[in-house]
């Protein structure tokens, strides 16, 4: 939309004189007029002379195609692409009228039909194979109109679009449409566009002498395949996307404390039995062998069962003991009953480490819409650099256009040789120019590059970027108070730092709770076997007036308490600090959200006025050409006109970039991730 409202505007700074020449001019659908033609010399054998079907006019100097000529050319490139035509060639033969000497004259006709081509080829809706089409300039040659007048001479400045090939193949596939339709295409019978229709002929395709060089390979690009590519590849995305995986890696082990755990333990001990004898002192040995699960409650205690075995013997054989072996299946259960009631430290470790996986992602999705952003900006201004690189060109092949006139002007004693110098010096400097744009296109070239780092578009890739995306210029309503509300809803830097007062908030909490005294229950119940044999204990193992049990309480308190007491004060000064942390960044997001709105609004103004500014210029350019036409004035005043009008051209593109960049960074700042992208899965691709 805008791109070709911008390269129709950047067409027109060759206009010396504005011509309207589309007058009424409407065009037929390019494929029925194919249709037509193909079925009306569907007997004809091989490659044939379609004849020609469209001729595009051009105002004077001018070299680039007017865009009310776009609708034509986009429909004339869809019916060349179809199979049935993809051997079809194009030839463009530019023409002029007879001002000017006759070399200057088919230069400048090979630059017109070698610019049409370049649009066809490289224009993203038009994108014909370059190796079909075939530019030739034959200059003045061939008029179709006297040159003697001025409605001749507009007639005479075009480019005339031939096809040739082998109907054939067409025919079969119009073959397959009905009749009526077929009958209407051929009953039309008029050109594309145009006033001349050539009929078809047996004439072959004429030759170019020698093919022309390939060019560097172009990479058409939308604005959306560019931030998909820079977020797949982006090397800083691959980084920060271990930190949510290792977050949720930190929650699972949070949450693993209430994992039940089986344990098992086992002692030997030798003790002297004091009541085996006053003057001899018997050994005892005794071994226990204990096995079983426990299992942590919410309630901050726990639950175990074991099965514990013992084994006990005297080393002194004068002495026998009732038993040896004891079996005993143990039941124990421990509950907190003042600090860490209800598993609070436990519990509040697992919403903390919620928290830190909330943070993580925002991190991530932080991330992500700061490169996005940042690859926007860089599209824009690549599309701007190439929009600059249009207007220096065409600025500076007017300034040449003019020193070959004054050069042949001087000749006829029309000019002075100060006038001859004073264009060739701004021409000269106008292909400085020219070439510093260029050298500018490169490097922002290579700064999107950078940026997306894509295997198809490495730094090291000479690839020429072709932005197809076309700028937003409509008028975009925006409330301030809405974009706020939105912005404080999604924005990532916000959302984590509310997760942090969270966490402070927690730890807090938890602060004040372990200033409490430590009140813990035991309890303890083992049913018991005994026996001389482990079978016999075994077998023996019942309810009984024989079975062990302890049940107790465990009380501790520091003195003074002074450790948790700091703890806590220092956990309420960090969570009032992180308060304050989201009161500013609240602050800062307004502020942010009111900078790009009045970036917005002033991007607006300055679209309206550097159009309305471009306007006069080009009116004084076709002026200020009219008097140096008739002679009534030098080339200063156009040459300053051109310079005027370039200048204008340049601040229009710039305000409309500068309006698409401030619509990319309102999405930054409202937290928005750009449309189609979905955050899991650039999650999922970065950390694999």
């Amino acid at each position: 939309m805008i791109k070709r409202y911008v390269s129709g505007v950047a067409a027109v700074l060759f206009l010396f004189i504005i011509v309207s020449a589309a007058g009424g001019e409407t065009y037929q659908p390019v494929l029925d007029n194919l249709k037509g033609q193909e079925w009306k010399y569907r007997d004809t054998k091989g490659e044939i002379h379609l004849g020609k079907v469209a001729t595009l006019r051009y105002p004077a100097y001018s070299v680039a195609a007017n865009k009310r000529y776009r609708t034509l050319l986009e429909q004339l490139s869809e019916a060349l692409k179809i199979t049935a035509r993809k051997d079809y060639k194009i030839v463009l033969r530019g023409y002029t009228d007879s001002s000017g000497s006759p070399l200057a004259n088919q230069r400048i006709s090979l630059k017109r039909a070698q610019a049409l081509k370049d649009l066809l080829t490289q224009d993203p809706a038009m994108a014909l194979q370059a190796g079909r089409i075939q530019v030739e300039g034959p200059g003045s040659a061939d008029p179709v109109a006297s040159n003697q007048t001025t409605e001749g001479r507009e007639r005479n400045r075009r480019v005339e679009i031939h096809i040739y090939g082998n109907v054939s193949e067409a025919v079969r596939t119009i073959a397959t449409a009905t009749p009526a339709t077929v009958s209407e295409a051929v009953k039309k019978e008029r050109p594309i566009a145009g006033d001349v229709t050539s009929a078809p002929s047996a004439r072959p395709l004429p030759t170019s002498e020698g093919a022309p060089p390939p060019g560097s390979k172009i990479v058409r690009l939308s604005l959306f395949d560019a931030i998909r590519h820079g977020l797949e590849e982006n090397q800083e995305i691959r980084v920060v996307a271990f930190t949510p995986q290792q977050a949720q890696e930190g929650l699972a082990d949070a949450e693993s404390v209430f994992d039940p755990e089986f344990f098992t333990e086992g002692t030997f001990r030798r003790d002297p039995n004091l009541q085996s004898s006053v003057t001899r002192v018997v050994m005892e040995d005794d071994s226990l062998v204990q096995t079983g699960i426990r299992k942590p409650l919410g309630t901050g205690g726990s639950v175990s069962g074991a099965l514990a075995a013992n084994y006990g013997d005297l080393i002194n054989a004068e002495f026998d003991r009732t038993y040896r072996y004891t079996f005993a299946p143990t039941f124990e259960i421990r509950q907190p009953l003042l600090k860490n009631i209800g598993g609070r430290e436990e519990k509040a470790a697992i919403k903390i480490a919620n928290y830190q996986v909330g943070i993580s992602k925002e991190a991530f999705r932080r991330k992500v819409i700061d490169i996005a952003t940042r690859i926007s900006k860089s599209y824009w201004q690549l599309y701007l650099l190439r929009d600059y690189v249009v207007i220096d060109r065409q600025n500076f092949e007017m300034a040449d256009e003019v020193f070959r006139r004054e050069t042949v002007r001087v000749m006829q004693g029309l000019s002075q040789q100060l006038d001859v110098e004073r264009a060739r010096s701004r021409a000269e400097s106008r292909r400085g120019n020219l070439i510093k744009s260029k050298e500018r296109l490169r490097v922002g070239m290579d700064q999107l590059k950078l940026l997306i780092n894509w295997s198809n578009l490495t730094i090291d890739s000479d690839a020429t970027i072709a932005p197809t995306d076309e700028p937003h210029m409509e008028y975009l309503d925006v409330k301030e108070a809405e974009v706020i509300e939105k912005a404080f809803l999604y924005r990532p830097e916000l959302l984590q730092a509310k997760q942090r007062v969270s966490i402070r908030r927690v730890e807090e909490e938890l602060t004040d709770h372990l200033k409490l005294p430590t009140l813990d229950l035991f309890g303890r119940y083992a049913v018991s076997g005994y026996g001389r044999e482990f079978s016999t204990a075994v077998d023996n193992t019942a309810f009984n007036d024989e079975d062990a049990w302890a049940a107790g309480l465990n009380f501790e308190y520091p003195i003074g308490n002074r450790s948790n007491a700091a703890k806590a004060r220092r956990k309420k000064l960090e969570r009032r600090q992180s308060e304050e942390q989201v009161a500013r960044l609240r602050n800062q997001i307004k502020q942010e959200v009111k900078a790009v709105l009045l970036a917005i609004d002033y991007a607006r103004g300055e679209i309206k006025s550097t159009q309305i500014a471009q306007e006069s210029a080009r009116n004084v350019v076709e002026g200020e050409f009219t008097r140096f036409d008739i002679g009534q004035t030098t080339n200063v005043e156009l040459l300053r006109a051109q310079d005027l009008y370039a200048a204008t051209s340049r601040s229009f593109t710039r305000a409309i970039v500068d309006y698409n960049i401030a619509l990319a960074e309102l999405k930054r700042v409202q937290g928005e991730l750009p449309q189609g992208l979905s955050i899991e899965e650039l999650e999922g691709q970065a950390g694999n």
